[in-house]
């Protein structure tokens, strides 16, 4: 069960075709930049049916943010799991060219330091940048899980007004100090007013998220001035890490639901005339 606060209505975007009917796929295709002096960064491009596609949606994983990018037998692969590895097919079919995040070649954890760091901000300056020069013509939007939305938080105030909109899933919006029950710890989003941006977002979060970085009180404090989706009826698995894969904080038995709503919101807002 899921509502949307400020009564807010979102259609719930059916998938017409499944990725087996549609259009005869190319290879992925891994992208590694070098942004730092001795410094890679990686990103898969999940290729795009449509030949110019209307926006770009740059998928954050959260977490380490360290999914392990490789070939294998002529195809990628990821070595760890991320949110997004069932979203292909809706955001393909919604006409997005899609860009997974991968860690930089220096980072084997991307904290949350990292993520606010100038350093990172340099790496995802020439992701945007690369990313940009494929499609010219198509609108940048970001969806970030968990951890990951620190970099699309900061990432959306150093580039204000460049991107179109994005999506924050299971947010970090307050800080955390170290603990032995703190996946990790640091500054979250608190020291990012999203009010203040030109970029539209769009919160998304569990009523049970149980992952202590990602309280939902921290969400719907922010939800009362920007829309959120808040997602019920827990599914979560027993004896789970809580902010883990099989948990509220990953939308365990939600994934479906929340794939499509959000898919929905951004086709709206990538459909805005210039």
């Amino acid at each position: 069960m899921c509502h949307i606060r400020r009564n807010r209505a979102f259609a719930v975007l059916a998938l017409v075709a499944s990725f087996l009917c549609a259009s005869p796929a190319r290879a992925d295709e891994i992208i590694t930049l070098e942004t730092r002096p001795g410094v890679t960064q990686s990103m898969q491009l999940w290729t795009p049916h449509e030949i110019k596609p209307k926006a770009i949606a740059l998928l954050i994983p959260g977490g380490p943010g360290n999914i392990g990018l490789r070939h294998k037998e002529g195809r990628v692969e990821v070595e760890r799991p991320h949110l997004f590895s069932t979203w292909r097919d809706a955001l393909l079919q919604g006409q997005f060219a899609v860009a997974v995040l991968d860690a930089s070649s220096d980072q084997g954890d991307m904290t949350q330091e990292f993520r606010t760091s100038t350093a990172h901000m340099h790496d995802m300056q020439a992701v945007i940048g690369e990313l940009q020069r494929r499609f010219p013509h198509a609108r940048l939007i970001m969806v970030a899980h968990s951890r990951g939305t620190i970099t699309a938080g900061y990432i959306a105030r150093l580039l204000d007004g460049q991107i179109s909109a994005a999506v924050l899933l299971s947010g970090l919006y307050q800080a955390t100090l170290p603990g032995p029950n703190a996946p990790s710890s640091g500054p979250g989003l608190s020291q990012i007013d999203l009010l203040s941006l030109k970029t539209p977002f769009l919160l998304v979060h569990h009523v049970n998220d149980s992952c202590p970085v990602a309280p939902v009180s921290a969400a719907e404090k922010l939800g009362a001035r920007i829309p959120l989706i808040s997602i019920g009826g827990s599914t979560e698995l027993e004896d789970v890490f809580p902010c883990g894969p099989g948990s509220n904080h990953w939308f365990s038995g939600h994934e479906s639901d929340v794939t499509q709503q959000v898919v929905h919101w951004l086709t709206e807002k990538s459909d805005y005339p210039n």
